[in-house]
């Protein structure tokens, strides 16, 4: 009957990301049922190791298999609180599970499975990709906190006094879209020099900065470009993405707020309300929001967020 539930424990695992992969419901639920399930038996089991005068190597193994547990819990399920002790407890648990797998004679049947699977879940946090894939080793949001806001933001159309720097922009916008956003920075910085009110060059100029994760200095210069132009709406779409994205949600809601007073079509700001109310676990709001974005044209399967918040907690 042990035996029994042990494999089930472990079967949790890979169904519960398999779930996760198909959008199906329940592979969170799982994935946690699986992870604390072997937490609670290598608790055990390292308790009883010590008692049994055990090898050192064997409880250490299961020492670390309680740790890892709950580091891939983080992991696979988002918490960022596992992210800093993941970093000291896996490279540990990588080479102890190495030492023992080759130098180990007499090895354990159910050690080596829970040692061998936690193993193959560490491959996924070092780079590869696919849906729903855990949170990395070194998560993308320590060394790229804008990331890949998509069709969350546009360019505007105010006009130029100087056709150089017009030109200046253009070439900037080129440089931007090539992913080259320090050489985009310098040339938006001679337009700026020639129109320094110029709210277009401080929009784009904004948002590469943005993009080499210098979010306040893009908050900064959004604040110059409302100070000019207190009236259009992506002025505050861009800078509430700015403040979400460094958490401070109570400015981003108060910014996408008065862009909805300013235009209340565009699907944008009720999205990235949307995503601002999921993770302050305002779910009802967000679930609202989220209807209102697709009542104004959003299409909800291009993004991968607000489709998981609307399969998971819209009715």
């Amino acid at each position: 009957m042990k035996n029994i539930l042990f494999i089930l424990t472990i079967l949790l695992i890979p169904i519960g990301i398999l779930l996760r992969i198909y959008d199906i419901v329940g592979g969170h639920i799982l994935l946690t049922l699986g992870f604390l399930g072997l937490l609670i038996f290598y608790v055990k089991k390292t308790i009883s190791g010590f008692q049994d005068k055990v090898s050192k190597k064997i409880i250490v193994l299961n020492i670390l298999l309680v740790l890892m547990s709950f580091c891939l819990f983080t992991k696979y399920l988002y918490h960022i609180f596992g992210d800093y002790p993941t970093l000291v407890i896996l490279p540990i648990f990588i080479i102890s599970a190495i030492v023992y797998l080759i130098t180990e004679r007499e090895k354990q049947t159910k050690l080596t499975i829970v040692t061998l699977l936690y193993l193959i879940l560490t491959i996924p946090l070092f780079g590869f990709e696919f849906n729903e894939s855990p949170r990395r080793y070194i998560p993308q949001s320590w060394y790229d906190r804008y990331g890949e806001p998509k069709s969350y933001v546009k360019s505007i159309p105010f006009e130029f006094e100087l056709i150089e720097t017009e030109e200046l922009n253009e070439k900037g916008n080129e440089l931007k879209k090539r992913g080259l956003f320090t050489e985009a920075i310098k040339v938006y910085e001679k337009g700026r020099k020639l129109e320094p009110k110029n709210v277009s060059l401080l929009f784009e100029l904004s948002e590469a900065y943005a993009n080499i994760n210098e979010l306040e200095t893009a908050i900064a210069l959004m604040d110059t470009a409302i100070s000019i132009n207190p009236n259009y709406p992506e002025f505050y779409n861009n800078r509430g993405l700015f403040y979400y994205k460094i958490s401070k949600d109570k400015e981003a809601i108060e910014d996408y707020e008065q862009g909805i007073k300013l235009d209340s079509t565009q699907w944008s700001l009720y999205a990235n309300l949307a995503m601002v109310y999921y993770y302050q676990d305002s779910f009802e709001i967000a679930c609202a929001k989220i209807k209102k974005a697709e009542s104004l044209g959003l299409e909800i399967t291009d993004f991968k967020l607000l489709r998981e918040i609307k399969q998971e907690h819209c009715k």
